[in-house]
């Protein structure tokens, strides 16, 4: 059939609020989809909610006297005949209106033709479910999902957060905020690499620094896990005194599931272009060191509304892949003010207003310690399902020597009694 035809069969066969329902949830298709008879579609489909049935042929002539009626019983059939139409019809549409983009910026204009061609994908059946299961079967699943947490659950690597159980999973969008230079984008790295450590694959997206940069900050971390300290700033500036902890440690290093982005696919780091990444390289756990260096996709001017749609974006990346991103923001110009600026900073003073706290699952708040200047503290104002850590721990901070997040000084461990509700 011509696509005119397919159209009209499938206009002429919708009769029920369940035709409706079909075309939207499962061919993501609205009157607006309908390029021949949009008149015709939008009436049809107006016409089924209010009654609750279809037009008949009277109505429809009456209304429409050119409109062919072609009605097919088998509407699975027709609906799947106008959906595969409708792609192809778009993909062409997209691919001619991207060609111009593409001439001017290649990698640029394939992340924006990607990101268009997501849209037409269909809704991915495995989440959704019909709550009918029998007592017995949520029983099993219960029973099952306890037995295979460790395969979806991840580590902090920061003392006072695993020895409390603040939950990280795969398809978690996190986020960690501090005060500018107090030492976020070594905290973000060290709970990256602690996975990786474990057997997690990692994907670290830094674009605030060098490929040499963020390598040695990585060595420096590993290296001080695998029991081979070394100093950065030896590394860093190829001073001796490492040579013998250094080899040893690179002979023991698999770098296969760690991969490094030191700047973005394209000129621009983007959801979509962080959703490539992960469609790509199939990571557990994603950090990006930071949010303010993502650019929105649907390019807004004011602050609050990009950081929206970036946040919007990276939870709903994070859910459907199931995969953990972890990733850093700034505190608030507001945070000046606060007297107590050597604290963690409250959820309530995030750079980019209140959406950030808002999407994220966890939100890891880490601030400066009255203690010492190798000391850090850090404390959870936010948990999604679960009691918020508003109580503030110490953990160590040398990064020179890799020496991130061990529990220290006397706190007790953390404790239910002690815990915000």
């Amino acid at each position: 059939m011509e696509p005119e035809e397919i159209e009209r069969s499938l206009l002429s066969s919708i009769k029920t609020p369940e035709h409706l329902n079909i075309l939207r949830q499962d061919y993501r298709l609205t009157p607006q989809n309908f390029p021949y008879h949009p008149d015709e579609a939008t009436f049809i489909w107006d016409y089924v909610i209010a009654y609750g049935q279809g037009p008949d042929s009277e109505i429809l002539n009456s209304r429409f006297p050119d409109f062919q009626i072609a009605e097919i019983t088998n509407f699975d059939y027709v609906a799947r005949e106008f959906r595969s139409d409708h792609v192809r019809r778009n993909v062409y549409i997209a691919i001619g209106g991207h060609e111009s983009v593409i001439e001017k910026d290649a990698e640029g204009g394939l992340t924006s033709l990607i990101s268009s061609l997501q849209s037409l994908q269909r809704h991915d059946e495995s989440s959704r479910r019909v709550f009918d299961t029998p007592a017995h079967s949520r029983f099993e699943d219960y029973r099952l999902r306890a037995d295979g947490l460790h395969k979806t659950r991840l580590n902090w690597g920061i003392g006072p957060l695993d020895d409390f159980p603040v939950t990280f999973l795969k398809g978690h969008f996190v986020g960690l905020i501090a005060d500018t230079k107090i030492g976020k984008s070594w905290i973000g790295l060290k709970i990256a690499l602690q996975n990786y450590y474990e057997g997690k694959k990692v994907v670290i997206i830094s674009p605030e620094l060098t490929t040499e940069q963020l390598e040695c900050r990585v060595d420096t971390l590993l290296a001080q896990m695998h029991g081979c300290p070394i100093s950065h700033h030896c590394l860093v500036n190829g001073l001796p005194g490492i040579e013998d902890n250094y080899r040893k440690y690179l002979t023991e290093i698999n770098r296969e599931e760690l991969i490094l982005y030191s700047q973005a696919v394209t000129d621009k780091l983007t959801p979509s272009s962080i959703a490539s990444i992960v469609k790509s390289d199939s990571p557990d756990l994603v950090l990006i060191d930071g949010i303010y260096l993502v650019d929105d996709d649907e390019g807004s001017r004011e602050s609050w509304v990009e950081m929206k749609n970036k946040c919007k974006a990276l939870k709903t990346l994070a859910t459907d892949t199931q995969t953990a991103l972890l990733v850093i923001n700034q505190t608030g110009r507001q945070r000046d003010a606060n007297n107590q600026i050597e604290t963690p900073a409250l959820a309530s003073l995030v750079a980019g207003g209140y959406d950030f706290p808002r999407f994220v699952d966890t939100l890891i708040s880490v601030g400066g310690s009255s203690r010492d200047l190798d000391t850090r503290q850090v404390a959870v104002p936010l948990i999604r399902n679960g009691r918020a850590v508003t109580k503030a721990y110490d953990i160590s901070f040398y990064p020179d020597s890799g020496d991130i997040g061990r529990s220290i000084g006397d706190d007790p461990p953390m404790d239910i009694s002690l815990l915000s509700l």
